[in-house]
């Protein structure tokens, strides 16, 4: 652990202290006040540190018969930590029932979401990154993003079709082309213009789909997959 982190750690721990200790003397006030202070300082570090105090707001409210501000509370600790869990022998009953109420709310929330949204938002990308390899507009399908899904699907089928079309159609104007045998016909130079005009269509088109192509591979890979939940 650097300094710097240890130094940031040292505050929160004393807060999370001071916290505890006010609220097991019954000094309400003082323990969420040192709670919500605690809040802010762990914004600097990350969102596990928030979790302590946010039992601490979770417990005072529950004493106080807050119950929708204690269920957002233990609602925004799962968002952090899913695997939380409160201790049943140190936590009295209507803590525990309200702490299940929540759980149970969010994991009934988090199975009715679609599967990039219960991976980590690392694993869903990768998740999308390949299908929009294999398909473009795939992986943007995979995390519910519908509008770009549709964009890069129709766009990429464009672009590559007419890529086709005009690998075929300079072709065919070569052909036409290397047909002439009359030398110092007119012919010679309109057709070489045509077979020219045709083969830099051709590689424009190619380079253009290629650019559709690596924009919605990297769009799937880096694009968030969705907005961060609010507290």
């Amino acid at each position: 652990m650097c300094w710097f982190t240890l130094a940031q750690s040292q505050p929160l721990d004393s807060l999370q202290r001071a916290a505890q200790a006010a609220l097991d003397a019954g000094r309400s006030e003082e323990a969420q006040l040192t709670a919500l202070r605690g809040l802010r300082e762990a914004e600097s570090v990350d969102d596990l540190a928030e979790v302590p105090f946010r039992v601490v707001l979770a417990t005072i409210y529950v004493a106080r018969d807050q119950g929708e501000f204690a269920f957002a509370e233990f609602r925004r600790i799962l968002v952090i930590n899913p695997a939380f869990e409160m201790d049943p022998v140190l936590t009295s009953p209507k803590i525990i029932e309200v702490f299940r109420n929540a759980k149970r709310e969010y994991m009934d929330r988090v199975l009715s979401q679609p599967e990039a949204y219960r991976l980590p938002e690392a694993n869903a990308k990768v998740a999308a990154s390949w299908r929009s390899a294999v398909l473009p507009g795939w992986g943007q399908a995979y995390k519910q993003q519908k509008t770009k899904a549709a964009v890069f699907t129709v766009v990429q089928a464009i672009t590559l079709g007419a890529f086709v079309a005009f690998i075929f159609e300079a072709d065919a104007r070569k052909d036409e082309y290397l047909a002439v045998h009359e030398y110092g016909s007119p012919l010679i130079e309109e057709r070489y213009n045509d077979y020219r005009s045709a083969y830099r269509t051709r590689n424009l088109l190619g380079y253009l789909s290629l650019g559709v192509y690596l924009a919605n591979y990297y769009d799937a890979l880096y694009a968030p997959v969705r907005k961060p939940d609010k507290p």
